[in-house]
């Protein structure tokens, strides 16, 4: 795929789009993600217009850095049949030009599907060479355990890899929270699966649903509008009863359930969605979590430890977004944002992970994210965004370890170098208990072992 990570310009995008097209068939769809329009087009939605320039035979798609929204050219949308009449998806929008009409190129959430859809599917060898790749990159970095959201198709590949002694990382795959909606479909889904899992390296994992999307795209929901756009605030994408409605199905099961929240009012309203209802719910070590828990009401944070809900977060969203994260929702909402301290003082738990490939995958730069909320390309600002918020060294490798191992349900197998554990151990370059936290970023992993085989060592040190 395209990757437009870190474009500061129409320019680049342009520059790396042509490149992409050159290397290309005629006619064959051109896809990626990256671009952020927040670092160019003066932070406003980009159009059509710019990927035509580059690209004016092939149809173009290409992601967000978030992933929520999605950037056509005229060919794709002429594709999907995307005009000025076109209806937009619930939980979705169409970008219109205000004069025309017409559609700019920009699909918000849901309304990519009208694109995505008619993309011809990766074939099972494209999705090996992937998840190769990726398994690659991950043991370079120290990794040797995902949480990860794709579809049922991944579990096939991944025990494939298994069989073929090519896996390298323990793989929780999550299912989407939806088919809550249908408990006897879910109950084959899973009977289905099963086979394809093996213990402590593939394993089923919670039910994933999306209660809002981004702060960048403004999508995510909150109570009260958005500082710098007061006709928007968000984009929710359940009410609170159909929210409740699912997860009750869910917990009633016997399934973990990570809903995706952003704003102040999806966090709120996956926190009523797992209050307990019963003594029975309350006895149940369910572990339901948050996914990103980005912005909290100050007040609801006692909500999140009282129904021992995890708080799935990544440090380094914090210090992407704190360039216009106050921007977008002023000073006092800020102090709810990526509130590890408040958490962890108020006795909640928090998993950290990278949420790749939003992010990098690396986790020294969520190491240093937490200890330091300065960006990592600026080092700024001096003293930390909200710096009250700011974790030890130790807490963060915590929250990266036991409290990952704890959110799947697998602390006695993992999460710290202790006998009878699965011996999966890292050995870095540096020693971050001490390190400056600028040297944290420095660091590099000199061995990875999995399983209790060395998967990888660093060649140049």
């Amino acid at each position: 795929e395209l990757d437009l990570s870190g474009c500061m310009s129409a320019d680049e995008i342009q520059m790396r789009l042509t490149k992409a097209v050159s290397l290309s068939a005629p006619n064959t769809w051109i896809t990626g993600r990256g671009w952020d329009h927040t670092l160019f087009n003066g932070g406003e939605w980009p159009t059509r217009e710019i990927l035509d320039i580059a690209s004016p035979n092939n149809p173009v798609f290409i992601r967000r850095v978030d992933g929520h929204i999605g950037w056509a050219n005229s060919i794709a949308l002429k594709m999907a049949n995307i005009n000025s009449h076109s209806t937009t998806p619930k939980g979705g929008e169409i970008l219109q030009d205000k004069t025309s009409g017409e559609p700019t190129g920009i699909l918000k959430e849901s309304a990519m599907t009208l694109i995505s859809s008619i993309i011809p599917k990766t074939t099972k060898a494209e999705q090996m060479q992937a998840a190769e790749l990726a398994l690659k990159e991950a043991a370079r970095l120290g990794i040797t355990s995902i949480q990860d959201n794709s579809d049922s198709t991944a579990f096939e590949i991944y025990n494939i890899l298994k069989k073929q002694g090519k896996l390298s990382v323990r793989v929780s795959e999550w299912l989407d929270l939806e088919m809550a909606s249908n408990p006897k479909l879910l109950e084959r889904t899973i009977k289905n699966i099963q086979k394809h899992t093996i213990p402590n390296f593939i394993e089923i994992g919670l039910l994933k649903g999306f209660a809002d999307r981004t702060l960048g795209s403004r999508t995510a929901s909150f109570f009260e509008a958005y500082n710098d756009d007061q006709a928007t605030s968000g984009l929710p994408q359940y009410s609170a009863d159909e929210l409740q409605h699912l997860v009750q199905i869910a917990d009633s099961m016997g399934l973990q359930v990570g809903v995706h929240c952003i704003g102040d009012k999806a966090n709120w309203m996956a926190l009523n969605a797992y209050k307990p209802k019963d003594h029975s719910t309350m006895e149940r070590d369910a572990r339901h979590r948050i996914e990103h828990a980005q912005v909290f009401r100050l007040q609801d944070i006692e909500k999140l430890v009282k129904y021992n809900v995890i708080a799935s977060m990544q440090p380094t969203h914090c210090t992407s977004d704190l360039r216009w994260a106050e921007k977008r929702i002023g000073h006092e909402r800020s102090k709810g944002a990526y509130a590890w301290r408040r958490i962890l003082d108020a006795g909640g738990k928090i998993a950290f992970g990278t949420d790749w490939p939003v992010e990098p995958l690396d986790p020294m730069r969520g190491l240093y994210s937490a200890v330091t909320r300065k960006n990592i390309e600026s080092g700024k600002p001096a003293g930390g965004w909200f710096a009250d918020q700011r974790i030890t060294i130790k807490e963060a490798i915590y929250c990266y370890t036991m409290g990952s191992a704890y959110a799947e349900f697998k602390e006695q197998n993992k999460g710290s170098i202790t006998p009878g554990k699965l011996a999966d151990i890292i050995i870095l370059s540096n020693n971050i208990l001490k390190a400056e936290p600028q040297d944290i970023l420095k660091t590099r992993v000199d061995m990875t072992i999995f399983d209790g085989k060395i998967i990888y060592q660093r060649e140049e040190k």
